[in-house]
């Protein structure tokens, strides 16, 4: 009896801490955004698309075009993944409940909504993958069977999310239904803290249904808290006896509705930016979406046109290549030039001012010196080359430039100057646009998870090693090199196994990061 009382009281302290359902049926909610081409689609419920005419900002930009439709509309209205936890730690009441309640899952799915059966221990089992064809889906939930195993949620949704989210190849309504007993840490394997921050860059809706049991109310919060996050509603089987009340709350995505905003050219630079959309009964909603990026491209193609239009203004001063490459040059006798007859001067200055610059160079680099003139000038002792690699911090530098200057005899001058870096490497998460690096590139660039022997950073990520690759440049080429990390480093999906050549534009793979290179002049 004391033990019946005991678990009574804990499943209503959990469902009384968690505040089971999380959202109140009928608030308006962001529940998903993709970025396509040239527009952004978010997936929102709790408004009517007949009847509603919101208002829709990006940052501080009203914004007109815009379409919405229920996605009940749509060709393919929803994609749902389930995710069952099918170990012996789910009760046999639950687990009953379990199945009427997928059964009435399917039973209530859209027309040409698209559903995946999976269970998961440490790793993925998809039963049934995305189909609508009733049979499929109810063969796959009946042969479900619970086993005596480890079940590690945080791992395998975090795989899921990354694999399967991030980059949606269709613009559809996604969502996950999670039945568990609640989120786990694996010793080695990714952290709750983790899951939580890709869920806050990645907008998918995550209901959560859980099962309670001995001593799990820490990890029931966790879990719990996927849902609230992600604005979806979270359930506990033992305090639901009539599984048709979750069924139900499922079932309102049905209504969810698609705006699609079209932002205006500015604002389609690949950032992110606020959208914000005000409801007619004033409610406000808010999500951070990426733009689409294409105001740059349409920027630069407009460049030649601009040229193009402003040569006919002044016919007399206009003409093709062939015709401007002439004036570089003395004009015939018979003909006096009408204009740029300064252009000879010019050339000529300039060659006198670059030769005399030459002259003035090779005069302080190597010059015979009398004497009495010796005094004046030190020669290269340890001391002094000492003291000028503390102060440049780069001894190895002052090295390699006395190398490569040859041999200087006695009494002659060495003029040595410090180069400043002539390029700029930056990293940015193909995934997250707001994670960007950059560091100067003047010969080696280290990046990997530790600060104090790294120039770029990565450290939220553990898949990253402390020193996990360079990037260095010589001779103006660019080079990428691993450091002998944990889980290699790629460029563009082949493995770097010695030294590969970079360029700008090209994708690395660090771990399980995924970093665009970019490399530009400073």
């Amino acid at each position: 009896m004391n033990k019946i009382l005991k678990c009574t009281i804990c499943v209503l302290a959990v469902g009384l801490r968690l505040g089971v359902p999380a959202l109140a049926s009928g608030t308006a909610a962001v529940l998903e955004s993709h970025t396509l081409d040239e527009q952004i689609s978010l997936y929102i419920r709790g408004m009517d698309a007949e009847t509603e005419e919101p208002a829709v900002q990006i940052a501080t930009a009203a914004v007109d075009q815009y379409d919405m439709e229920p996605i009940s509309a749509l060709d393919v209205p929803m994609k749902t993944l389930v995710m069952v936890d099918n170990s012996v730690s789910i009760s046999e009441e639950n687990r009953e409940k379990t199945g009427r309640l997928l059964q009435d899952l399917i039973a209530d799915r859209l027309n040409q909504e698209e559903l995946c059966i999976a269970t998961f221990s440490e790793e993925l089992h998809v039963v049934a993958d995305y189909t609508g064809d009733y049979a499929t889906l109810r063969q796959a939930i009946d042969s479900i069977a619970y086993e005596d195993q480890e079940t590690y949620l945080t791992d395998v949704l975090y795989e899921v999310i990354r694999e399967q989210f991030v980059q949606p190849e269709e613009d559809v309504y996604q969502r996950i239904v999670i039945i568990s007993d609640g989120v786990d840490n694996k010793s080695l394997g990714y952290t709750k803290d983790e899951l939580y921050s890709l869920l806050k860059e990645v907008a998918i809706p995550v209901y959560t249904i859980g099962s309670a049991g001995k001593n799990n109310n820490e990890e029931l919060e966790n879990m719990f808290a996927l849902s609230r996050m992600t604005s979806a509603e979270a359930f506990l089987l033992d305090e639901t006896e009539d599984v048709l009340e979750i069924s139900e709350a499922l079932r309102q995505d049905c209504d969810i509705v698609r705006l699609v905003i079209t932002p205006p050219a500015p604002l389609m630079d690949g950032s992110v930016k606020t959208v914000k959309i005000t409801t007619a009964d004033s409610q406000t909603l808010t999500a951070e979406v990426t733009m689409p990026q294409v105001a740059a491209e349409e920027e630069t193609d407009s460049e030649p046109v601009q040229e193009e239009e402003t040569e006919p203004v002044l016919p007399e001063e206009s003409g093709t290549a062939e015709q401007i490459e002439p004036e570089l040059q003395p004009a015939p006798q018979s003909t006096p030039p009408r204009k740029h007859s300064y252009m000879p001067f010019i050339l000529a200055a300039v060659l006198l001012a670059a030769a005399a610059g030459v002259s003035a160079v090779v005069f302080l680099i190597r010059r015979k010196g009398k004497k009495e003139d010796k005094e004046e000038f030190k020669s290269f002792d340890d001391q002094i080359l000492n003291h000028w690699g503390a102060e440049t911090e780069d001894a190895g530098q002052l090295t390699e430039m006395l190398d490569s200057a040859g041999d200087v005899g006695d009494g002659e001058t060495l003029l040595i100057l410090p180069t400043a870096a002539a390029y700029q490497v930056s990293l940015t998460d193909i995934h997250s646009a707001g994670r960007s690096y950059a560091a100067p590139l003047d010969r080696t660039v280290v990046v990997g998870r530790k600060a104090e022997s790294c120039d770029i950073v990565l450290d939220y990520d553990k898949s990253v090693s402390g020193r996990h690759c360079e990037i260095s440049v010589r001779d103006g080429r660019f080079y990428i090199k691993d450091l002998q990390s944990s889980n290699y480093t790629y460029l563009n999906g082949d493995r770097v196994v010695t030294e590969a050549e970079i360029f700008s534009g090209n994708v690395i793979k660090l771990g399980r990061l995924e970093m665009r290179v970019e490399i530009k002049r400073v």
